[in-house]
């Protein structure tokens, strides 16, 4: 495919530091590196300045009047002008917004496709959930999606739950389901020597290192990790100081899990930390013995593909992205409730020895369907798709467009 001009929107991305935005980054990069020229727009998280923008590839702020710190989200007309404006400038192949649940990124998605005419691809990367009013948010959701040509999940659940949120609405548009992507190259399993100065940095010999990485909220169920741990503890022979957890990340639940580390006793086997820089956190990896991802409603995460990556089977729950991304008994284990995480736990406490295999074939299967030579190749399968689907306009926008040709 010759070299493809591409806009990337969307309100999520650095400086602040989460799947979406690490997604993005590692998606321009590689579209960079095969050839083609992506542009990341955003906005400015005036909030959390300074910060430098040093990307290989070009990042175009667009700041606005309106903006809702809380959720990291700004929208107004000005910047609504300008964005037109620089499509004008730019002439884009395509528009790949991220997660449809952006405004800023329902908004590119209506003047790339109902104004300049530039295909979209939208990739919805969270489940719809049960918000507040939800027969209004659904209704304008749908309404908002509609100049969007082509969807991608990053999941087979997120597809289902996309499929569910649009309905009629969707009018034949393809769901296509693309994983995220993860660099194999520099997520890696450790040389023993590696390993053993990352264990030793944490302070442990033999013991079974259980690590946790992400945001502490309800549905990630964080808090509950220490009550999982001690119920597996109870129900193996393995005593509770040969096992070190180690929780890496922050939220409205910390508390809770304090409280929960104080009252179970598991506070004096954990190492507790706030968020880290990306670049930080692969030693952490490399001490991991599993990686525990008992969160519900997981669409895919990253933090997922980077422990499979890294040779560390995962530990989790079925009913989410969660099951597209682990093989259950091969590459990690997984179940259907809290209850069942703690029965996994409490077998392979008993039998270690299944953590290196599985650990070996998660890294195999990273390497083979989810490395980013693999899933660009989707990714670009897709945008030639949306290219070739027509060429046809929303006709409310016809009399705009006929009078800035005119002017």
């Amino acid at each position: 495919m010759e070299g493809l001009k591409i806009a990337i929107a969307s309100d999520w991305f650095y400086p602040k530091v989460g799947g979406i935005e690490s997604h993005i980054d590692e998606l321009a990069r590689n579209l960079l590196l095969a050839g083609h020229e992506p542009y990341v727009i955003t906005h400015d998280y005036r909030y959390m300045k300074p910060y430098v923008d040093s990307f290989p590839y070009r990042v175009v702020r667009f700041p606005s009047t309106i903006y809702f710190k809380k959720y990291h989200v700004s929208v107004g007309y000005d910047q609504l002008w300008r964005i037109n404006e620089f499509y004008k400038d730019i002439n884009f192949d395509v528009t790949h917004v991220h997660s449809i649940y952006s405004p800023l990124a329902v908004a590119v998605a209506k003047i790339s496709r109902g104004i300049r005419n530039v295909p979209v691809v939208a990739t919805n990367h969270s489940f719809y959930g049960k918000p507040p009013l939800d027969p209004l948010v659904r209704a304008l959701v749908r309404h908002h999606l509609s100049r969007v040509d082509t969807f991608i999940a990053v999941s087979t659940p997120v597809a289902e739950d996309t499929q569910q949120l649009l309905g009629s609405a969707l009018k034949g548009r393809p769901i296509v389901v693309v994983p995220n992507g993860i660099d194999v190259r520099k997520w890696r399993p450790p040389e023993p020597e590696e390993r053993e100065r990352a264990r030793r940095n944490l302070g442990v010999e033999d013991e079974v290192v259980i690590l946790y990485l992400g945001r502490m909220t309800e549905r990630k169920n964080a808090h509950r990790i220490p009550l999982m741990v001690r119920k597996a503890l109870e129900r193996s022979n393995l005593p509770p100081w040969k096992v070190r957890l180690v929780m890496i990340g922050n939220g409205p639940m910390r508390p809770i899990l304090e409280e929960n580390l104080r009252r179970t006793g598991m506070g004096r086997v954990t190492e507790l930390y706030d968020f880290m820089e990306r670049g930080r956190l692969l030693p952490f990896y490399w001490a991991a013995d599993l990686v525990l991802m008992p969160g519900v409603l997981e669409a895919f995460p990253v933090v997922g593909l980077e422990a499979m990556a890294t040779g560390n089977p995962v530990v989790g729950r079925n009913e989410s992205g969660v099951s597209d991304m682990v093989l259950h008994d091969k590459t990690g284990l997984l179940a259907d409730s809290e209850e069942g995480i703690v029965e996994n736990l409490a077998e392979i406490f008993e039998n270690r020895d299944r953590l290196v295999e599985m650990g070996i074939a998660a890294r195999e299967r990273a390497e083979r369907e989810f490395s980013w030579d693999v899933v660009l190749k989707k990714v670009l399968r897709v945008y030639r798709m949306t290219m070739d689907m027509g060429d046809d306009v929303d006709r409310r926008y016809l009399a705009y467009r006929l009078m800035r040709g005119l002017g």
